[in-house]
């Protein structure tokens, strides 16, 4: 079973369980987390993929050399994404387009949803 039917069968017990208000114990808790098989390559796949979307470039770049495990993006792209990310999170919306543009000039033409949630920032 992949890691994300196993997460989505989790977050499913979990939605049920808060729907019917059900308190567990810590041990049920702990009980059921150890049910949970969970392969090292999904594990590293995780990892990377939070590596990745945190920015932290290096951590990202040692990780693959230590586990093999290949990031889904080219790394060299992340201080770019970071930038962006950062100029968004600070108000700077101008700023933002304006390296959205400089890294891929079509995305703001071809997504217009991204490009009006921009300007509402």
């Amino acid at each position: 079973m992949s890691l994300l039917w196993l997460v989505i069968r989790q977050l499913a017990e979990i939605e049920a369980m808060a729907a019917s208000k059900k308190l567990i114990t810590r041990e049920e808790w702990e009980k059921k987390l150890s049910d949970v098989k969970i392969r090292k390559e999904d594990m590293n796949k995780l990892v990377m993929n939070f590596l990745v979307t945190e920015g932290y470039v290096e951590a990202a770049e040692k990780f693959r050399m230590e586990s093999g495990t290949e990031p889904d993006i080219d790394l060299a792209t992340i201080t770019d994404r970071m930038a962006v990310k950062k100029a968004v999170q600070s108000g700077n919306v101008e700023d933002a387009i304006e390296k959205v543009n400089d890294l891929n000039p079509e995305i703001l033409d071809t997504n217009p949803q991204l490009f009006f949630h921009l300007q509402q920032q």
